[in-house]
């Protein structure tokens, strides 16, 4: 039973994905497809795989255990927290509660979430120039 809540969850978050790629709404077309058409393709991708495993033949069952669900909080918490902190605190804080969560020491789980989101955020400010969120939170200290 928890396989076919675990895959209604994801049937549901991909078709939620879909209908908010499907409202971006761009200035200028730049692009015969536009921005839309991934996250409106991947979202569509995951509730396909996601209606064929429900409906697949073998009744398998797994049980999901306590490091899942820790880690779908994590993920969940990520999500809230992005435009609030911006992409740096929140992606250091997520890597290190991953790093943990995988029996790393505090201390190799805080470099390892510093470095991991100094080198994303040097790939996508400089070399794909897109402008990634500095946080909320700094817009009302500074």
């Amino acid at each position: 039973m928890t396989e076919r809540l675990f895959l209604l969850i994801l049937l549901t978050g991909g078709l939620a994905y879909a209908y908010f790629g499907w409202r971006i709404e761009v200035p200028f077309a730049y692009d015969p497809l536009g921005p839309k058409m991934l996250p409106v393709f991947l979202g569509l991708f995951l509730a396909g795989l996601s209606l064929l495993s429900m409906m697949s033949a073998g009744r398998e069952t797994f049980a999901i255990s306590g490091r899942v669900v820790r880690l779908g909080l994590i993920v969940l918490g990520y999500f809230l927290a992005f435009q609030f902190l911006g992409f740096m605190p929140a992606t250091t804080l997520v890597v290190y509660a991953i790093a943990r969560l995988r029996g790393a020491s505090w201390m190799q789980g805080l470099l390892t979430g510093m470095i991991v989101s100094l080198f994303f955020y040097g790939v996508f400010h400089f070399l794909l120039q897109v402008p990634l969120p500095l946080g909320r939170i700094f817009g009302v200290i500074g």
